[in-house]
C-alpha cells in the first residue's frame, strides 16, 4: 500500500541516510508533499513531489496524508509564500512559516493562514530577499541555503520549478557561449532570467548563481575557486564570475 505525507512544519531536514548524524542533502518546506518509497521503525525514505528529490526524514516529523489528499494537492494550483515570514494558526497555536512555503496546501492541514499580502515580485526582487543568507549545504531557506537551493527557491517564487541540484538544473537550460552574451542580449530585458553554472573541471559542475549584472561580462574579471568560496563565507553574494564559466539560458 502506498504512503504519502506532507511537510506540516516550517522546515524538515532531508538526510542522505536514516540517521540524524547523516549528511543534510535538502529540506522540505511547509506545504510541500511527498510519496514514501520505503520506511523502517524510525525513518521514512521519501520522494518530493515538486522536484522528485529523495532522502530520509525522521518519523517524529512525518505527517501522513491519504492518497486522495495527495491527488487533491497535485491538482491544486500552487501558491507560494513570497513574504520572508508569515504565520499559520494550527490546532496547537501559531506557527511561523518562511518564504517559499506552499501555502496552497494549508487546507489539507486545516491550518488558517495569517497573511495580508503576498504580491508576486520579479526574480531579482525575490533574490534580494536571500541576500546575506548564510551558506548551508542542503539548505533552502534564508537561515541557511546552498547555491542550487537559492536558485531553485528564487525561480519557484516566480512560478518556475527547477530541480534540486546544480547538475540537474543545468540540464533544464540551453548552453550559450559566455562571450556571446552581449550579442544575444544587447539590452537588459533578460536580466534575472538566467543562471551561471561554474565548471571546475570537465564534467564537474561546481556551482551556479543568478545572472543579475550585465556590465560585468564586458570586463576581463576572473576569480579563482578559492576566491569564490571566500565570498560565500560572508553570505550569498549578489553574483559570481569565475574563469571558464558556462552560461545557460532558462
Amino acid at each position: 500500500m502506498n504512503m504519502y505525507g506532507i511537510c506540516h512544519l516550517s522546515i524538515i531536514p532531508l538526510r542522505i541516510d536514516s540517521t540524524s548524524k547523516s549528511e543534510l542533502v535538502s529540506q522540505l518546506i511547509y506545504g510541500e508533499f511527498f510519496k514514501v518509497i520505503q520506511n523502517n521503525a524510525k525513518w521514512f525514505y521519501i520522494e518530493s513531489n515538486d522536484d522528485n528529490y529523495k532522502g530520509w526524514i525522521n518519523h517524529s516529523q512525518f505527517k501522513e496524508i491519504s492518497e486522495s489528499d495527495f491527488k487533491k494537492l497535485k491538482n491544486t494550483e500552487p501558491v507560494i509564500l513570497n513574504n520572508k515570514f508569515s504565520e499559520v494558526e494550527t490546532e496547537n497555536g501559531k506557527m511561523s512559516i518562511i518564504i517559499g512555503s506552499k501555502i496552497s496546501s494549508s487546507f489539507i492541514l486545516n491550518h488558517k493562514l495569517k497573511l495580508k499580502t503576498n504580491f508576486k515580485n520579479s526574480i531579482i526582487e525575490n533574490s534580494m530577499k536571500f541576500l546575506n543568507s548564510p551558506y548551508l549545504w542542503g539548505g533552502r531557506t534564508p537561515f541557511g541555503i546552498d547555491c542550487s537551493g537559492f536558485t531553485q527557491q528564487v525561480y519557484k517564487l516566480d512560478g518556475y520549478q527547477l530541480f534540486r541540484d546544480a547538475n540537474q538544473q543545468a540540464n533544464q537550460g540551453k548552453e550559450i557561449e559566455l562571450k556571446k552574451i552581449k550579442e544575444i542580449w544587447p539590452d537588459e530585458s533578460h536580466i534575472g532570467k538566467e543562471l551561471i553554472f561554474y565548471i571546475k573541471e570537465k564534467l564537474d559542475l561546481n556551482d551556479l548563481s543568478l545572472f543579475v549584472d550585465n556590465h560585468k561580462f564586458s570586463k576581463e574579471e576572473e576569480y579563482s575557486i578559492n576566491d569564490f568560496f571566500e565570498k560565500k563565507k560572508n553570505g550569498i553574494p549578489l553574483d559570481y564570475i569565475l574563469q571558464k564559466s558556462s552560461f545557460y539560458q532558462n
